[in-house]
């Protein structure tokens, strides 16, 4: 029998995947596959999304750590490693590619406010996102709309 060492790994909640995988400096013509690979960064989709909820939304630590269902340490450690990995773009010109790591996408009823995802008390068009409802209908929990006197 083969057994793991330490604890398994969850895997990390985003909310969409980007809409442009490549992102290079305007001095480099062509195409990404002809550069030196040294001059690739690979940027994990959970670093892509630790940067989208700290800097970009302005959530807290433990606020995006939540909404990813991960551990503050471990949120801590994906935004280090994020945050190096753009540095060094900026700084060095190098070329950076999103792709790959250990996530899933957010379903409709996971959700970034209470961060209690499908545990959430609230129905899904109160704290959903994805859900779009007219404001007048936001808040009414009558699903009937019939009025019979």
């Amino acid at each position: 029998m083969r057994f793991r060492k330490g604890r398994p790994k969850i895997p990390r909640i985003i909310s969409e995947e980007p809409k442009a995988r490549i992102f290079k400096p305007a001095e480099i013509l062509g195409n990404t596959t002809n550069n030196n690979e040294k001059e690739v960064l690979h940027l994990s989709l959970e670093e892509l999304e630790s940067i989208r909820l700290v800097d970009y939304l302005g959530y807290s630590h433990e606020e995006a750590a939540n909404a990813m269902g991960i551990s503050r340490r471990v949120f801590w450690n994906i935004l280090k490693s994020a945050r190096k990995k753009v540095s060094d773009f900026l700084v060095n010109g190098k070329i950076i590619r999103i792709e790959g790591g250990y996530y899933k996408l957010r379903e409709c009823g996971m959700n970034d406010i209470c961060g209690k995802g499908k545990y959430c008390i609230f129905k899904p068009t109160r704290c959903c996102p994805r859900f779009q409802v007219n404001d007048d209908d936001r808040y009414n929990t009558d699903n009937n709309t019939d009025n019979k006197d």
